[in-house]
C-alpha cells in the first residue's frame, strides 16, 4: 500500500504549477557571484523551486521537515536535507540565498528569521515566495468561490498569510522590490482537478469524512468544457538583503 504522505508528494510534483524562469533569474541577479555560491530552498517539498535554482548557483540545498516529500522529489543536482526551518544544520555565513516558496506560514517564524540571519552571508538575500488564488479565463470567480466558500471551514488559520502574499511580514533588512510577474498555464479541467486535490483544506475535510471536491467536480467540468483554458496565479515575493 502506498504511503499517503509519499503519494501526496507525488501529487505535488505532478499538479502544482512551476514558477517562471524570470523569478529565478531575478533572484540570481540579486546575489553577487551566484554561480559560485550556495542557495538554500526551505520547505522545498518535492524540490520544484530548488531545481529551478540549479542553473544559477554552484550548489543548491533543498530542505523540508517531511522526509516523504523529499523522497518523492525527482533526481537532480539538488542536495536534499530533512530538517526544521528554525534548526538548520548549516554553518554561519554559508549561503548566498534562502528561498521559501509557499511554505513560510508553516514555520516557527521567529526562530526561522534567527537562523536565516545566522546562515546567510553578508549581502545574502532572503526571499519569501507565494502565489495567490488562481483565476481561470472565462470562469469568473468559480475557483475563488470554491476556495472562499465551500472550503472556508477547512483551511488552516495560516492560509490567510500565504493568500495575502505574507503582507503582514516585515524584516529589518533593506527590502528588494520585486517586479510584477505571474504564473500562467494552459490547463484542462482534469489538470485543475488534480491541482485542487493538493489543497490542504481537502486533506482536512477528508479526515472528517467529507469530500467537497467530489461535490464541486461536476460543476467545474460543466463550466470548463473540453478546451484548455489559461490559468493565472499572481506571483508575490518579499525579499530582503542582509547588510
Amino acid at each position: 500500500m502506498t504511503d499517503p504522505l509519499f503519494q501526496r508528494g507525488i501529487q505535488y510534483q505532478q499538479y502544482r504549477p512551476t514558477y517562471p524562469p524570470s523569478l529565478f533569474q531575478w533572484l540570481a541577479d540579486c546575489c553577487r557571484d551566484a554561480s559560485q555560491a550556495r542557495a538554500l530552498d526551505l520547505g522545498c517539498g518535492t524540490g520544484q523551486a530548488a531545481r529551478a535554482l540549479e542553473p544559477h548557483f554552484k550548489q543548491v540545498i533543498g530542505a523540508d521537515i517531511s522526509l516523504k516529500q523529499l523522497q518523492a522529489a525527482p533526481a537532480s543536482k539538488t542536495h536534499f536535507l530533512a530538517c526544521q526551518a528554525h534548526q538548520l544544520p548549516l554553518a554561519a555565513n554559508s549561503v548566498a540565498l534562502i528561498t521559501v516558496a509557499q511554505a513560510f506560514h508553516w514555520f516557527e517564524q521567529e526562530g526561522f528569521f534567527t537562523e536565516a540571519e545566522r546562515c546567510l552571508r553578508p549581502g545574502g538575500v532572503l526571499a519569501l515566495i507565494s502565489y495567490g488564488v488562481c483565476e481561470v479565463e472565462g470562469l469568473g470567480a468559480l475557483i475563488r468561490d470554491f476556495h472562499d466558500s465551500l472550503l472556508a471551514r477547512w483551511w488552516p488559520a495560516e492560509r490567510t498569510q500565504v493568500v495575502s502574499g505574507y503582507a503582514g511580514t516585515e524584516h529589518h533588512w533593506p527590502a528588494l522590490p520585486f517586479p510584477d510577474d505571474a504564473i500562467t498555464r494552459q490547463w484542462s479541467a482534469t489538470d485543475m482537478l488534480g491541482y485542487l486535490d493538493t489543497w490542504s483544506a481537502l486533506v482536512n475535510a477528508r479526515k472528517a469524512g467529507e469530500d467537497p471536491l467530489g461535490e464541486f467536480r461536476e460543476t467545474l467540468l460543466t463550466a470548463w468544457g473540453e478546451q484548455q483554458r489559461t490559468v493565472r496565479w499572481p506571483l508575490r515575493v518579499k525579499a530582503w538583503r542582509k547588510p
